[in-house]
């Protein structure tokens, strides 16, 4: 278990949080030495962790050892597409709708 210096999404650390080590997972790289990771058995999310050397003397929590690397999963579908949206037909209309209310042109 050695010590990597630049983490990457997935990676997986042992971190230590008020004394009480666990594995956690980068969720997020914020810069060079600080990173974002989320606990790998309750889901605790640390910001702004670093390595040990590199901790601020106020930091609660700090990043121990390097466990190891899994892939971050990809999405499959689209987070914008969705399965029940309006027909072509009818978002036409509502385009239409609303050139003509942006001219003007008001019906009610």
């Amino acid at each position: 278990m050695g010590k990597k210096k630049k983490l990457k999404l997935g990676d997986t650390v042992l971190a230590s949080f008020l004394g009480t080590t666990s594995l956690y997972s980068v969720i997020e790289v914020l810069d060079k030495i600080t990173y974002k990771l989320k606990c790998v058995h309750s889901g605790t999310i640390l910001p702004t962790v670093r390595w040990k050397k590199d901790m601020d003397k106020k930091s609660v929590w700090f990043i121990e050892s390097y466990v190891g690397s899994t892939e971050a999963g990809k999405l499959t579908e689209d987070k914008i597409t969705r399965k029940h949206t309006t027909d072509k037909t009818e978002l036409k209309e509502a385009i239409e709708k609303q050139k003509k209310f942006t001219k003007g042109n008001i019906e009610r």
